[in-house]
């Protein structure tokens, strides 16, 4: 087989270990026909060397070993530009990887302070219900005490519910639906003695 190298076309080496340079007028004229015909047949490489007078101290195996040469070099070209596609591709892709895995992190970030903040909050709300301290109403002048609810759940869910308590409580002491009896001054206490005005 003959031995052959992926040269810069100006010269090859033959399977006897000749090397043969070639003008750069003859290179010319190859890579003309190359053109024309990537891969000539032998017929076709005698009939070239008839046809283009520069090339007529060019043996056809010279020719031939120039030809697989020259393949062997588009063939790396083409092999060199994909793969510098590929690698354009990559690094983009690479590149939106490293903006998204940046966002999820500071996404990360913000979670687990909020996490905090929340079990923070739930904590002290925590401590805040299992409080016994207790509640005063006034009642002709005197403090009566009574207990405060006991202690809910502290979990978000738990916590909105309170919260909605709360609201229907405000809502309804606002809009006037809730009753709560005050003692006139000099009167007997109880809602049915005369002097207990409904606010």
């Amino acid at each position: 087989m003959m031995a052959m190298a992926c040269k810069d076309g100006k010269g090859a080496i033959m399977d006897n270990g000749k090397y043969v340079r070639y003008t750069p007028e003859q290179v010319e004229a190859l890579e003309r026909l190359y053109h024309e015909c990537p891969k000539p047949s032998s017929l076709r490489r005698q009939q070239l060397i008839r046809e283009c007078p520069i090339l007529s101290n060019i043996e056809p195996k010279q020719i031939k070993v120039w030809f697989q040469n020259r393949r062997c070099r588009e063939k790396q070209r083409k092999e060199a530009s994909r793969l510098q596609t590929v690698n354009r591709k990559l690094s983009a892709m690479n590149k939106l990887l490293m903006e998204e895995n940046d966002r999820l992190q500071k996404q990360v970030s913000h979670l687990v302070y909020e996490n905090g903040y929340f079990r923070q909050h739930t904590q002290n709300t925590a401590l805040s219900t299992k409080d016994t301290s207790c509640e005063s109403a006034v009642t002709n002048g005197q403090h009566r005490l009574t207990p405060q609810h006991p202690p809910r759940d502290a979990s978000p869910a738990g916590l909105l519910s309170i919260a909605e308590e709360t609201l229907a409580e405000f809502l309804s002491k606002a809009t006037g639906t809730a009753i709560e009896w005050v003692q006139m001054p000099g009167m007997k206490p109880g809602p049915d003695s005369i002097g207990i005005v409904a606010i």
